[in-house]
């Protein structure tokens, strides 16, 4: 995470930053560009972060921009940064460092990539992307659900898949399938590579689209000049007037976002009004260096004079996600673009701290099908609660939470769970997201997905829940009120058959009813 500490007349309070990678790549490119393992020493997506994460810190330090005072809401304020690893993930690997077994390595690797918390990740134009007959990309897509369903690459990976949608039928199915049976969370489609660069706009395109948006499942496209940009906003318009026409109720769930589209595009407002139309968004990768401070400036200052958040209610910054384009893109073209969205000129000229937050990683977790779809599990079996309570934690300082993470970390290890994904929480808006979550873990003996909540029940930390979701309850991403009559029904639904742990061993037992 990014850490910003803020001292403002006289308060000093602290902001954290979820940090998403929206565009990276995995698998083997026919031009030989290749990702086959995120974790390869020295040249994987892992260290590649710890490799952005240390020429960042070492720019801001150069420019004597560690901290610096600038004015956030009209008056002074001075910003510090700092990284800070994430607490569930960071608590697990601790976890699994002190086990010393399987795993064990994983806290120290990991403290050089505290600054980008997660990444998504999809196929290349594979190598091997024809080897199955069900789909073009259905091999790639195989391979990208291996890694980033599986712990630990869950932990730090969102999958996307791809499609070819020329071929039809079988790329609609395609797309379910990556869904629903390899849990991929987003699509990737590249008209240029796949030779449908003078059909973007096409029935066929259009189809693949509305199966995505069946899923709520976002869209990315790569782009290569303005003509492609201008294409894919073209069918982005063809498809929402589909929907608005066949499935209205399909409008929220229809998410573009468009690669690439700044570099070589700054001060074109033809391309600037292709990106701030109703169910799209920019990416930024490619963009590096003075022209992304150029284009901040440039795209705020258009936006707002030409009063765009009439559009659909959205602020300049929630259209444009960070992106690296990993590994076309290197660690340095990566802190280029990175320092501009949080350096001083960015907020000496009119950005804010939601700003940052929303391009560094909120408009991609705001896109997620998590997000946008109720997590419930219409037929899930009633299963026991753990409720972990460490009244003297402030003597041997293990809060309950740290128990949960370890008595997971054990699961791991004995093998009888997976980690598929996990989701935060956020507490009552977008603006802050809390140290609860809610994980899918499978059951390993019978490949079970089960969805559990983590939630912290006091402040204090002395006392947390660790519970399977129950049958016909609903996740809430912006959390639960404890007076709010529905959100009291889902928690007692909770304590029907629940365990009291005060130590590791007691909440193994309780998950061990589980798993």
């Amino acid at each position: 995470m990014l850490t910003a500490t803020i001292e403002q007349n006289g308060i000093t309070r602290v902001e954290n930053i979820f940090v998403v990678d929206c565009h990276s790549h995995l698998g083997h490119d026919v031009d030989e560009a290749n990702m086959m393992n995120p974790l390869a020493p020295g040249a994987g997506t892992f260290d590649f972060w710890g490799n952005v994460q240390g020429k960042l810190l070492a720019e801001m330090r150069k420019i004597n921009e560690v901290s610096f005072t600038t004015r956030l809401n009209g008056s002074a304020a001075k910003i510090s940064w700092s990284f800070t690893p994430y607490p569930f993930t960071d608590n697990l690997y601790s976890a699994l460092q002190r086990l010393g077994k399987k795993h064990s390595d994983l806290k120290e690797k990991s403290k050089f990539y505290s600054f980008i918390d997660q990444g998504v990740v999809f196929p290349f134009q594979d190598k091997f992307r024809d080897k199955r007959p069900e789909a073009l990309y259905r091999a790639s897509n195989i391979n990208v659900s291996r890694f980033t369903t599986h712990f630990p690459f869950s932990m730090k990976l969102i999958g996307y898949c791809r499609c070819d949608p020329m071929e039809g039928e079988k790329a609609v199915n395609e797309v379910r399938y990556a869904r629903e049976v390899l849990g991929l969370r987003g699509l990737k489609l590249h008209p240029r590579s796949e030779g449908w660069i003078d059909n973007v706009n096409s029935d066929k395109a259009v189809q693949v689209l509305v199966e995505a948006a069946k899923h709520s499942m976002p869209i990315i496209f790569d782009t290569r000049g303005k003509r492609t940009i201008m294409e894919i906003g073209g069918l982005i318009k063809s498809t929402r007037t589909f929907l608005e026409s066949n499935h209205p109720n399909l409008l929220k769930h229809f998410k573009v976002i468009i690669a690439h589209f700044a570099q070589g595009n700054i001060g074109d407002h033809e391309v600037y009004n292709t990106i701030v139309q109703p169910n799209t968004y920019g990416d930024l990768s490619m963009l590096h260096g003075e022209g992304a401070g150029n284009f901040f400036e440039d795209f705020r200052e258009w936006f707002i004079s030409n009063k765009k958040e009439n559009v659909d209610n959205r602020n300049w910054s929630e259209y444009l996600l960070f992106g690296s384009d990993f590994p076309y893109f290197g660690d340095v073209h990566a802190q280029k673009l990175l320092i501009y969205i949080i350096n001083k000129r960015f907020f000496d000229t009119g950005g804010t701290i939601n700003d940052t937050r929303n391009i560094l990683g909120l408009n991609q977790i705001r896109v997620l099908p998590e997000y946008s779809l109720p997590q419930i599990k219409k037929e899930a079996k009633n299963l026991p609660s753990t409720i972990i309570s460490n009244p003297v934690f402030s003597q041997n300082k293990k809060s309950a939470y740290e128990i949960a993470t370890e008595a997971l970390s054990n699961l791991i290890i004995e093998n009888k769970i997976d980690i598929k994904k996990f989701c935060v929480q956020f507490k009552d808006s977008w603006d802050l997201f809390t140290n609860d979550l809610l994980i899918t873990a499978i059951k390993n003996s019978t490949k079970e997905e089960i969805n559990l909540y983590v939630k912290n029940l006091v402040e204090n930390q002395s006392i947390s829940l660790l519970a399977p979701m129950q049958s016909n309850t609903t996740w809430k991403k912006f959390g639960y009120k404890y007076f709010d009559p529905e959100d009291r029904t889902f928690f007692a639904s909770f304590f029907k058959q629940s365990y009291l742990a005060t130590d590791v061993n007691k909440t193994l037992e309780g998950l061990y009813q589980i798993f």
